[in-house]
Parts: C-alpha cells; sequence; structure tokens
C-alpha cells in the first residue's frame, strides 16, 4: 500500500481575494473571468483596497486541490517553489496545518501571490505575481514521495515558467515509470490557447486523468460543443472530466462518456477554487477504489460547497 493518495506540484502562491464591482475591473483594465500575469508583488496589486475585507491562505490551483483532498481524509503532499519571506513561511505553515506535507528549498526570490477579485456574479478575475514560484526545478521534485504516492497530480499553470514546466514534465516521467497515475489540469483556457501543442503531446504521452472545462475543452480540440469535445479527448486519455459549472460534469472513463448531474446550489457567492475541489473530491474517491462516476459526484458536492462562501478553503463543517 502507497504511503500517499496524491503527490501535488503546482505554484506556490498566497491567495488574497476580495470582493470588487464591474466597474473596478473596467476601469482597472482587469480581464474578467480569467487569470492575468503581472510583475508585481500582491502588496502593490493591493493598494487602494486597505478598505475591504481580504482573505488570505496559502493556495496556488494544486495546493488548493491537495488542501481539499486532506479535509476528505486523504494523505497528500505537494512541492512548490516560495520565498525565504514572512509570506514563504506563512505558506507552508498554512499548509502543515491542514494536513498537507510540504516539501520546498526556498528561493531568494519573493514569495508568489494571487489577488483574486471576486465580482457579485460570483465570477473571480486573478492577478498572478509568480514570484519564486518560477525557480521550481527537477530537483525540487521529491522522488521518494511520488514514488510512494497512487496519483501525481499537476497544473497547467507550470507552464508559464520554463524551469517549472521541466519539472512538471520530469516529475510525470517519473511516475511513469514508477507506475504511478498522472492526473493534469489544464488551468485556464488562455494557457491551452499559448501552449496547445505542448498540452496536445502530454495528451498523448503522460495523461491518464485530465480535468478541464468547457472553454478548455473547445480551444484543445476545437470544438464549443462540448460532446464533441470530449468524444475526441476520451480516446486519448483513460480518464475525463469536463466541467461545466451549473450544468454539472461529463465524464470518460475507457471511451465511454456519461454526464454528472448538476446539483441545486441555494446562492453561489463566490467560484474561486471550484474546480480545485471538484478535482479533490474526484481524486479522493478515485484513491479509495470507487469508479469515475461515483467520484466525479463527490467532486460536484464539494465544489458546490466552495461556491457557496467566499474564498478556495472549506472546513469540516461545511461538508455536513
Amino acid at each position: 500500500m502507497k504511503r500517499y493518495d496524491v503527490y501535488a506540484i503546482g505554484n506556490a502562491l498566497v491567495d488574497f481575494l476580495t470582493f470588487v464591482d464591474d466597474q473596478f475591473l473596467i476601469d482597472k483594465g482587469i480581464r474578467k473571468g480569467l487569470m492575468t500575469l503581472v510583475d508585481q508583488p500582491a502588496e502593490k496589486t493591493l493598494e487602494g483596497l486597505d478598505h475591504r475585507d481580504i482573505v488570505r491562505c496559502s493556495g496556488g490551483s494544486a495546493a488548493n486541490t491537495i488542501v481539499g483532498l486532506a479535509l476528505l481524509g486523504g494523505k497528500g503532499c505537494f512541492t512548490g517553489k516560495v520565498g525565504d519571506d514572512d509570506l514563504g513561511k506563512f505558506y507552508g505553515a498554512n499548509l502543515q496545518d491542514a494536513g498537507v506535507e510540504f516539501f520546498v528549498n526556498p528561493d531568494s526570490k519573493p514569495t508568489g501571490s494571487c489577488v483574486s477579485l471576486v465580482s457579485p456574479d460570483a465570477e473571480r478575475s486573478m492577478l498572478t505575481y509568480l514570484g519564486a514560484s518560477t525557480q521550481l526545478s527537477d530537483i525540487d521534485v521529491h522522488q521518494d514521495a511520488l514514488r510512494e504516492s497512487q496519483f501525481l497530480y499537476v497544473e497547467g499553470y507550470l507552464w508559464d515558467s520554463p524551469p517549472a514546466r521541466a519539472a512538471a514534465i520530469h516529475a510525470m516521467e517519473w511516475a511513469k515509470r514508477n507506475d504511478v497515475r498522472v492526473a493534469f489540469t489544464f488551468s485556464d483556457p488562455w494557457l491551452v490557447e499559448r501552449f496547445r501543442d505542448d498540452f496536445t503531446r502530454l495528451l498523448d504521452t503522460y495523461i491518464d486523468v485530465l480535468f478541464l472545462n468547457e472553454r478548455e475543452a473547445g480551444e484543445i480540440t476545437g470544438y464549443e460543443d462540448p460532446l464533441m469535445a470530449s468524444k475526441q479527448l476520451a480516446k486519448k486519455v483513460k480518464q475525463l472530466c469536463l466541467t461545466r459549472g451549473e450544468e454539472g460534469a461529463i465524464i470518460a472513463s475507457n471511451g465511454r462518456l456519461r454526464s454528472t448531474p448538476r446539483l441545486t446550489i441555494p446562492k453561489v457567492v463566490d467560484t474561486t477554487g471550484a474546480g480545485d475541489l471538484y478535482a479533490a473530491g474526484v481524486l479522493r474517491g478515485l484513491s479509495l477504489g470507487f469508479d469515475l462516476s461515483t467520484s466525479s459526484m463527490i467532486g460536484a458536492r464539494v465544489a458546490a460547497a466552495i461556491v457557496e462562501k467566499v474564498g478556495a478553503r472549506l472546513t469540516a463543517a461545511d461538508l455536513h
């Protein structure tokens, strides 16, 4: 029996979340609903917002997923690069408090951050400063921990940094050599547009379980119809999870497609982390030996819980 359910690798970013109106996004020229890279730490980005309530926690897409997995009773570990600074120390302590083992060699660059601006329709627009996370390299991959994991989970955001991209590929190669299943999330339609050839090669070479949404599916396949896109992708990966927001998800296992039904959500407050927590539920279910349909329903219920509150962190009470 392996020691860990999931070994995750991704950008280690401290998340700062606050609410804004649509006019604020327009005035600042911020692309609504997407992730935008910025060249300044969160402190600069947050200037002028000091009168607002701001939630802070350790984050990054894959980190959100691994924390969600731990909350569901799974055993997970995470590799990401932080700086040797106060935010980096906060990041590590926050992950460990959540029950996640954290492997890192701190860097001299400042710890990365992500400012999530949530608009009244619950859509989030992210301003990401990668900072030290760009210095992640293949020597940071904890090979023993990876070998002792059922799954490797990789976020597509790593492709924005060549060294981090190389680290991700190194981890996937190591996983394949050691009978560890590779799960991957495309992370953002913009990334798929920029790295379509790379992501296509990953589908053909490494990925066993793929997570993506409708817009990303359209970008990678050229099909706007999510069902047609799913049929194409199901030919390339063993298991597919294509999320459709309130419409549920299209899943495929060994080429066979079916749908996860939509769940009724009384009030959507903030969509931050919905995809990350869906992946947490799916990976927890698969690590327990459940089929993909059951695992997808677990993911859907966890995602439904997260959109009813602010931020990408749940408590045990939120799941009851």
